[in-house]
């Protein structure tokens, strides 16, 4: 006895150290990104990176909120895509999911191979491009930030997955006292289903916030620029100053232009808010990816 508990308390010592390991070698990369972005382009092109800036500097952040109502109107449009986009997403497709769930659902077969086909092959962007301009005419709209990607295929099946490791005897207790699809719908298979809708919505979350492709394509205001797409604009301005200094009358000093570390600021400005989301998220995320994918 007292051999087995000593080999389970090294193996347990084991696997600690292993995953602490492996903790540091995820969080330094970001402490070090942090870093850069609070060090002087200069400093970062004869030192290079560190975990600890030799001496702060705020440059990169002063470059970037130098017109902070054009950041944070940016902030507002992604946040609204992403809360917005992810509530419909989840709603839309827990709603197909639990149809195909049901076992009297007579046309789940076809339904499934419907939604289904789509992903074997691709329309294009011209198509695509097509539709939402000339027939949807969301040109210029927030809503074809959010529209196109409403529906993901693979977040149906893992959802009908779930919905289908429900106990149907709850489905046919709520039946039997006169309650309909609807509300059984609402008030019990998304009840039960938090886990999976969690892991879903925040898949979907993650993807919305870093729209900028979508943007790049449609949105013609700079008013409804999501963040990604302005810090990208940004970025090239940036970039396209720096490789024309000869042809500006009078130069330009370039250790005053920010450049790796404006990088390293965009970064942090884009990942912040969903490294502080994640932790409300990560109780259920790790139970939706495995009991939602268990069987097909």
């Amino acid at each position: 006895m007292k051999k087995r508990k000593s080999k389970r308390q090294k193996t347990s010592i084991f696997i600690h150290v292993v995953f602490i390991l492996f903790s540091i070698i995820c969080v330094v990369p970001m402490i070090t990104v942090i870093s850069a972005s609070l060090t002087s382009s200069t400093d970062l092109s004869f030192n290079g990176f560190s975990i600890w800036p030799s001496k702060i500097d705020t440059t990169a952040y002063a470059y970037l909120f130098e017109n902070p109502r054009q950041i944070i109107n940016s902030y507002m449009v992604t946040i609204f895509i992403t809360a917005v986009g992810s509530f419909l997403s989840v709603l839309v497709m827990s709603m197909a999911a639990y149809s195909l769930s049901r076992r009297n659902f007579k046309f789940k077969g076809i339904a499934t191979a419907y939604i289904f086909f789509p992903t074997l092959f691709s329309g294009g962007l011209v198509s695509s491009y097509i539709i939402n301009t000339q027939y949807l005419h969301l040109t210029d709209s927030i809503l074809v930030l959010i529209l196109p990607g409403l529906v993901n295929v693979f977040h149906i099946f893992m959802i009908r997955t779930f919905f289908k490791q429900l106990p149907g005897e709850l489905f046919d207790a709520a039946q039997v006292d006169g309650a309909g699809e609807w509300r059984i719908f609402f008030t019990i298979a998304l009840r039960m289903s938090k886990p999976v809708l969690a892991t879903v919505a925040f898949l979907g979350a993650l993807g919305r916030w870093n729209e900028w492709y979508n943007a790049m394509l449609y949105i013609r205001s700079d008013t409804k620029y999501p963040l990604q797409y302005l810090l990208q604009r940004m970025m090239n301005s940036i970039q396209e100053l720096i490789n024309n200094m000869d042809k500006i009358p009078g130069g330009v000093n370039v250790a005053e232009i920010p450049g790796e570390n404006l990088r390293m600021a965009l970064m942090v400005v884009c990942v912040g808010p969903m490294m502080l989301v994640f932790p409300f998220f990560q109780k259920y995320f790790a139970k939706g990816m495995t009991v939602g994918a268990l069987k097909g």
